[in-house]
């Protein structure tokens, strides 16, 4: 029985050694991809924020424009293209695929066609700073898009390493340590056995 026990154990040491080494792997594997993830998150980081302030800039310019619009005349038809609303735009995200992430990269904005404005020259200048800015927004939007949907599969591989190297891990360290005590508890066991048996043996031989 003593036997069939020990047998029994190191089948379940050689199990548990398995699974170890597979966690550890995984840990390791996870970590990496943390890194990496971090590092695209700053790149990704400093061209939100650049396209952020390119947005912006393209919006206080549309309003420089805009003034100075209505200061020569065209309130009226500014009027009239607001009732009217904007043409439809064309804007077109190229996908891509980055460690387990699928986020938007450039952008193709294509406005709406200018002809339908039918702008006088006082209109033309604002429309096109106004275009600029459309542009600029869709490229900002996309830049926020992915470094949300990356701060999504960051913390969602931050966690799965966390479980497996800070929890798993060790928990099978543990059980494993428990184990090699009780194989070497059951090894001088044996060890004990064999040698009363030994003699037994050759006492009775005498």
């Amino acid at each position: 029985m003593t036997t069939d026990r020990r047998g029994n154990n190191r089948a379940v040491r050689l199990h548990l050694t398995n699974r170890l080494r597979t966690a550890q792997h995984a840990a390791d594997l996870l970590h990496g991809k943390e890194q990496a993830l971090q590092h695209e998150r700053a790149r990704l980081e400093g061209h939100a924020h650049r396209a952020r302030r390119e947005w912006e800039a393209r919006c206080r310019h549309g309003a420089v424009c805009l003034a100075r619009a209505r200061v020569l005349g065209a309130g009226d038809e500014i009027r009239a293209l607001i009732e009217r609303g904007p043409p439809p735009a064309d804007v077109n995200a190229n996908w891509q695929s980055s460690m387990g992430s699928t986020y938007p990269g450039a952008v193709d904005c294509t406005p709406g066609d200018p002809s339908a404005f039918t702008c006088t020259a006082a209109i033309e200048p604002t429309a096109d700073a106004f275009r600029q800015a459309l542009s600029a927004g869709a490229t900002h939007a996309a830049t926020t898009t992915a470094l949300r949907r990356l701060d999504v599969e960051l913390a969602n591989t931050r966690r799965r390493r966390r479980a497996i190297g800070e929890r798993l891990v060790p928990r099978l360290e543990r059980v494993l340590h428990e184990l090699d005590l009780q194989l070497e508890e059951q090894d001088r066991e044996e060890a004990v056995r064999v040698k009363i048996t030994n003699r037994t043996h050759g006492g009775s031989s005498r």
